[in-house]
């Protein structure tokens, strides 16, 4: 099986440092470990396609769902994000799961890990 095509950095969120002279605690830069994946976008309500309607508050619309390429370590979990190529940040939503070909063999054929676009919003 061929890799996947886009190229992804996973961002692993490392523990906070403590600084000696103050006692507090400070965020380390996460660990960047280079991936290979592929972003789909799933429509999840029939009436997206239609234009000009109207959407309750807290109606979702779409969702992103990121196919990774299995044998990579860490394992991503739902602590940590990703990076694109143009640096758009996807966090992790749940817990990614690994997917196997639905006969054959019993090894990872994908990754598949729900995200969402974090890079335009304060967390």
């Amino acid at each position: 099986m061929k890799p996947l095509p886009e190229a992804w950095t996973l961002l692993v969120e490392n523990e906070t440092v403590q600084d000696p002279s103050t006692g507090n605690l400070f965020p380390s830069p996460p660990t960047e470990v280079p991936w290979t994946g592929l972003l789909q976008q799933r429509q999840l309500s029939p009436a997206s396609a239609v234009g000009n309607t109207e959407f309750t508050a807290g109606h979702v619309v779409s969702s992103y769902v990121l196919l990774l390429d299995p044998g990579i370590e860490p394992l991503p979990t739902s602590k940590d994000a990703f990076r694109d190529a143009d640096g758009a940040i996807y966090r992790i939503q749940g817990r990614p799961r690994q997917r196997r070909m639905a006969s054959g063999s019993r090894r990872p054929a994908y990754i598949a890990a729900n995200v969402r676009m974090v890079s335009d919003m304060k967390e």
